[in-house]
């Protein structure tokens, strides 16, 4: 089930919340949240349902085993009864590690089966000279996100951070429906206390009316900007070789903010859900394309995940307490990791190590003056006129930079695989100055916009057709660089008449456009 569906808003979420504000009992509320939570991800396929059960129920075993320290000696040892106790906690150490590692091995079985065996089919066929894959797979709904979820899950187990977890809880938190297809990837601290006070909490209107708002917001960058982009995306891609140079830099341009939209849009409206039943979710994007750097800009980019690899591949590896260039190791193949989890191909592949390439200059160029300020900041310090203008020029710079290297990156993402991209990259230098192909800017031609334009009388007008395009390209290019993301206008929601009307229009405008709408980016991922 999408969040951007007739079903989902007209019926789904508001019998849940009726249902969860109108009972009491802790243990019902959430048998109701985990019902649901399954009819959202058994609606897209039941066989993926059994699936998400069968991944629930190895890793809930495990975590049990882990957590009764199975294995345990009992047998008599000869020495001391320090010795023996010594001994046993050795041997129970190195089972409880043998049962992660085997929870851990079977999480990544799964998750590589259904990542890369369509590559793999795609490989044999072609090796046979066979002109279809023998068979193809559909990627199961969040597959990536719950597998992550769950094998920090066990890990956290084996240091001793989980806890008691019912299997009530747990089941609740690897389906919960606001983030079990798009993220955030969350931990057991986080929220199973928050499972925990279910039932005890009352109604807060402000906070449900923000969450309200928020959900809007986010319905409304990805039905209205997200989805408006990505069919002109789609065009450009659907006829690479036929584009200008100017196609090629729109589409690409296009599809960073595409990206961005539906990625940000969807957990922007998965952390209103959340505020609605009166819990929380942490932040997944903060503003990314305002950053200066790449450093800075994975600070803000999918943060859960760069949380997620840091504390379970990043520190498992060494971290930096090795040295520099076991650091510098340790961080490209984060990134290496990364690409490889986004996709099977060797485009995601060289898109995690081009991420990591800039991320090791960056850190080095850093690390190598940590203590030296660059000359705009020098002469900031000095707090004239021209040492501001200064600072200024140079931090657009960087962030004009930064983006363009975000752009050129996100293009190898969307490319089928590197030959598409090496396409692309054809026409981005030699595919010359033209006027935006019509297949491209008749995406931003909206019916309730266009109606307007055609009263004014405003198609009369030389180069009409392209007024949309790039209004929605300016109005897109404002929120990303200038105004305040969705979670940093929730944080200053007060529910007045204003507000309210926003959030209503929003909502009609959006419902009345699903029609037309793509599915998440990440639905199957």
């Amino acid at each position: 089930m999408l969040f951007q569906s007739y079903i989902f808003i007209l019926l789904f979420l508001p019998l849940c919340l009726l249902g969860f504000w109108g009972l009491k009992r802790q243990k019902l509320l959430q048998l109701w949240l985990i019902a649901f939570s399954l009819w959202f991800y058994g609606a897209a396929s039941p066989y993926y349902l059994l699936l998400l059960l069968g991944s629930i129920a190895w890793n809930y075993a495990f975590f049990r085993a882990i957590e009764r320290g199975i294995g345990r000696v009992t047998e008599r040892v000869s020495g001391s009864a320090m010795e023996r106790a010594e001994y046993g906690m050795e041997r129970d150490s190195s089972r409880k590690r043998l049962l992660l590692g085997i929870g851990i091995a079977g999480n990544l079985a799964l998750l590589c089966f259904f990542k890369y065996f369509n590559a793999i089919s795609a490989g044999w066929s072609q090796m046979k000279g066979l002109e279809d894959p023998i068979l193809q797979l559909a990627l199961p709904l969040g597959i990536s996100f719950f597998t992550f979820q769950q094998i920090g899950f066990l890990a956290d187990a084996y240091k001793g951070e989980v806890g008691a977890c019912s299997l009530r809880e747990y089941v609740l938190f690897v389906s919960f429906f606001p983030y079990v297809s798009s993220g955030p990837i969350v931990n057991a601290q986080e929220m199973l206390p928050q499972y925990r006070q279910i039932g005890r909490q009352r109604l807060d209107w402000a906070k449900f009316s923000g969450g309200l708002y928020l959900f809007a917001l986010g319905l409304s960058k990805k039905v209205l900007l997200a989805d408006t982009f990505g069919k002109a995306v789609d065009a450009g891609y659907g006829n690479v070789a036929g584009l200008s140079g100017t196609d090629a830099w729109l589409v690409m341009l296009f599809y960073t903010l595409q990206l961005y939209f539906d990625f940000s849009g969807y957990c922007d409206m998965g952390r209103g859900i959340a505020h609605m039943l009166g819990m929380e979710l942490p932040v997944n994007f903060d503003s990314p394309y305002k950053a200066s750097n790449i450093i800075e800009f994975w600070k803000r980019w999918h943060i859960t995940l760069n949380r997620f690899l840091r504390k379970y591949v990043y520190i498992p590896l060494g971290g930096n307490r090795k040295g520099t260039t076991r650091m510098y190791l340790n961080l490209f193949i984060v990134f290496l990791v990364s690409g490889i989890w986004h996709g099977a191909g060797w485009n995601f592949v060289l898109w995690g190590a081009l991420h990591g390439a800039l991320y090791l200059v960056t850190r080095a160029w850093q690390r190598k003056q940590p203590r030296q300020q660059c000359a705009a900041d020098v002469h900031a310090q000095s707090g004239t006129k021209k040492s501001d203008v200064l600072s200024a020029v140079q931090h657009v710079l960087c962030v004009a930079l930064t983006f363009l290297f975000l752009n050129f990156t996100w293009m190898l993402f969307r490319s089928a695989n590197l030959s598409q991209a090496g396409e692309f990259v054809g026409r981005l230098i030699d595919g010359g100055f033209a006027a935006p192909a019509v297949q491209i800017t008749e995406a931003f031609n909206l019916e309730e916009f266009w109606y307007v334009i055609k009263i004014l009388h405003l198609d009369r007008l030389p180069g009409s057709e392209l007024y949309l395009c790039f209004v929605f390209l300016a109005v897109a290019l404002w929120l990303v660089f200038f105004a305040r993301n969705a979670g940093e206008r929730e944080k200053s929601f007060e529910p007045n008449g204003k507000t309210m009307f926003v959030t209503a229009f929003l909502m009609i405008w959006c419902v009345v456009s699903l029609s037309g709408v793509s599915s998440f980016l990440y639905y199957r991922f």
